[in-house]
């Protein structure tokens, strides 16, 4: 859903406001208000990707479509194939091959012990039954290798759909309906932290953390 930046400067502040702990922020409304808002609009993308990129797969919006153009290891729809990932991407929601008995909403990297699995030529890869599927970095960018196909030239994505990288557009971002809410807190937590109100900060990243139900240390993707 897309919000605009405006309404979302206006809703950290209230959480500003409310969750206060130290003169630093207490006495907010001394700062120069063109400076807070600066800050604030500043931290808005680095917020919610930090939150997309760590909330649990249920908390997501049906993201965007991708899986135009298929790459083949071997022949048409035998064994494993690969899709140039957008260059927005951010994470999975869900891909499914129209062989596959299921969607695959978990994926592997090439650190993972289970992709080495999936390079092997004796190794029991992935299939329509037990779908695998990994995301690497190559020269061109990211790409999805998914594993394994076995309909031949009947085979066809069924379903792809992704989180792109929050970006602000035309005084507008998108951002996971669910997620609004821990994106807001995260916000006014990377605001208080560059405020210097750790205390504050410490507040509000607990909040949302709660509300994204982020169980360990938030990471950013790179």
């Amino acid at each position: 859903m897309r919000y605009k930046v405006n309404d979302l400067c206006r809703e950290v502040r209230v959480v500003l406001d409310k969750n206060a702990t130290s003169d630093a922020l207490i006495a907010l409304d001394d700062i120069d208000t063109l400076s807070v808002e600066e800050i604030i609009r500043s931290k808005i993308e680095e917020g919610a990707r930090i939150v997309e990129n760590n909330a649990p797969h249920h908390l997501l919006d049906s993201g965007r479509a991708f899986g135009e153009s298929i790459w083949w290891e071997e022949q048409k729809g035998i064994g494993m194939g690969s899709i140039h990932l957008p260059d927005d991407f951010l994470r999975l929601v869900s891909f499914r091959m129209s062989d596959w008995a299921k969607s695959v909403t978990e994926v592997i990297t090439e650190d993972d012990d289970e992709y080495a699995v999936q390079r092997s030529r004796y190794g029991v890869r992935g299939n329509p039954q037990r779908p695998v599927v990994a995301i690497v970095q190559e020269p061109i960018g990211l790409v999805l290798e998914f594993y394994t196909c076995t309909a031949g030239e009947d085979a066809y994505v069924r379903y792809a759909r992704y989180i792109p990288i929050p970006k602000i557009r035309n005084n507008e971002i998108e951002i996971c309906e669910k997620l609004k809410p821990a994106v807001i807190y995260y916000i006014g937590y990377l605001t208080a932290l560059t405020l210097g109100d750790a205390q504050t900060a410490s507040i509000l990243q607990s909040v949302g953390n709660r509300l994204a139900e982020i169980e360990e240390q938030p990471t950013i993707a790179q």
